[in-house]
């Protein structure tokens, strides 16, 4: 099976939900509450914002590289091997929440 691509629109489309009535009532001026954590969805898209975030800088680093700047070779690898191993992660994080999203669909009510 080849890979597919992750983008933050097809991120975005499998954490809406289905219908309107999956969703709990809220009221305009219901945030969440002083010192709470966060909700799952804003945990995934912050971990997204950190991965995304990871990957242009190392992209950054390699460019200026690249251009002729001083940067060490050593920092250029280092941080983007980084940057790879944080993709990956979060490739396989998406990987289980579709398999859990799969697996509850089959259930049978």
């Amino acid at each position: 099976m080849a890979p597919t691509q992750i983008t933050a629109p097809a991120i975005h489309e499998l954490l809406r939900p289905q219908r309107p009535e999956q969703t709990a009532p809220t009221t305009p001026d219901a945030g969440p509450a002083e010192g709470a954590a966060p909700s799952f969805r804003e945990a995934l898209e912050g971990a997204l914002r950190s991965v995304d975030g990871e990957l242009r800088a190392a992209d950054e680093l390699a460019a200026r590289y690249v251009a002729g700047e001083e940067v060490d070779l050593h920092r250029v690898v280092l941080e983007m091997q980084k940057a790879d191993m944080s993709f990956r992660t979060m490739l396989e994080v998406r990987n289980k929440l579709i398999d859990a999203y799969r697996e509850i669909m089959q259930l049978q009510v």
